[in-house]
């Protein structure tokens, strides 16, 4: 079900804009023309929110006092209007194709995994799994408040507070870490074969396959007694120590750093086939469909690396919008949106 058109009217920088649009977009223009501002709205359509400011009122044009963003399909629309100050209404026909559609976002921001903080590979693993398994979300909010209850009690010294809360907190980081455990395993055992399925440079399917990754959840073996071991020193610090809100992903190559092995470009590259790993066998989600919005694939990746990029890109089914300074010419897109 590909999203046919967008109408926006005052959204960041366009007044008005009307695209019809295809199944393999291009997205051109100049810097400052408005390519990631279009998918952030195509975002903004299906999560009412955006993937680049927690400001929903910056999204309204300067000069205008609301905004109005529609997509329309083969049958139906979805539409979203929002006044400076007000609160955001959605006016959807049919308002079922959000919970089936998801778009997913892969930037510079996402493709630089490895090199990021771990905070952003928690942030990774957890936006998967917000939207693959029905029950994380409620799960995770569960984990949060229970973090957040016992740090309170750490910090007012409150002992028995600190106890009643450490059982919530052990059983809801139990429950998440085994979500993400199972994600994690999930990847393991069917990575390889997904590899296969694409059609990489021997060398780099060497160093493909020795990908190897390892998550630490955040504790060893017993959370509940390791807390207690560190209460003295949590207490003093203020915060707890231990548990998923801690936990890390590695990605290695031969027990070495990916980056030590992986040039820049070939950094990248993995990370974009993870996503599509991810997003081609949708694990246990109750998602029916994917929109990819990838923003300047071409930036730090040579000609081999975009080639590899694009072929993998070119294998899913979904819909795919991708922006760019210049044309890309290893690919044929059905639409091509000059801005």
């Amino acid at each position: 079900m590909p999203l046919k058109k967008i109408n926006l009217n005052n959204f960041r920088s366009f007044d008005n804009l009307t695209k019809t649009l295809g199944t393999k977009n291009l997205i051109l223009g100049k810097n400052g023309a408005g390519k990631s501002s279009l998918l952030e709205a195509i975002f903004f359509l299906f999560k009412s929110k955006s993937f680049r400011t927690s400001s929903l009122n910056s999204l309204i044009n300067f000069d205008s006092p609301n905004l109005l963003a529609e997509g329309l399909f083969n049958d139906s629309k979805i539409s979203i209007y929002k006044e400076k100050g007000g609160r955001l209404k959605n006016l959807s026909e049919s308002p079922e194709i959000k919970k089936i559609i998801l778009p997913m976002v892969i930037n510079n921001f996402s493709l630089n995994l490895l090199e990021a903080p771990k905070e952003n590979r928690r942030s990774f693993v957890d936006y998967l799994l917000f939207h693959v398994e029905q029950d994380y979300k409620k799960n995770y909010s569960y984990f949060k408040k229970a973090l957040a209850q016992r740090n309170r009690a750490l910090k007012k010294g409150s002992l028995n507070e600190v106890k009643s809360w450490t059982n919530v907190f052990v059983d809801s980081s139990l429950l998440i870490t085994k979500s993400k455990l199972n994600l994690i395993t999930f990847f393991i055992e069917n990575f390889g074969s997904f590899l296969a399925s694409i059609d990489l440079p021997e060398r780099l399917k060497k160093k493909y396959e020795a990908v190897t990754i390892k998550y630490y959840q955040g504790w060893e073996e017993n959370l509940l007694e390791e807390l207690r071991e560190v209460y003295s020193k949590d207490k003093i610090r203020g915060y707890s120590s231990l548990g998923p809100q801690t936990s890390d992903l590695s990605i290695k190559i031969n027990s070495q750093d990916s980056g030590n092995i992986l040039s820049r470009g070939e950094q990248k590259v993995l990370i974009l086939l993870i996503y599509l790993f991810f997003i081609n066998n949708k694990y246990e989600s109750n998602i029916d469909e994917f929109i990819l919005l990838v923003d300047d694939l071409p930036s730090e990746l040579d000609d081999i690396n975009l080639e590899i990029a694009l072929k993998a890109l070119r294998k899913t089914k979904y819909q795919l919008f991708i922006t760019s300074l210049e044309r890309i010419e290893k690919y044929e897109f059905d639409c091509v949106i000059d801005l």
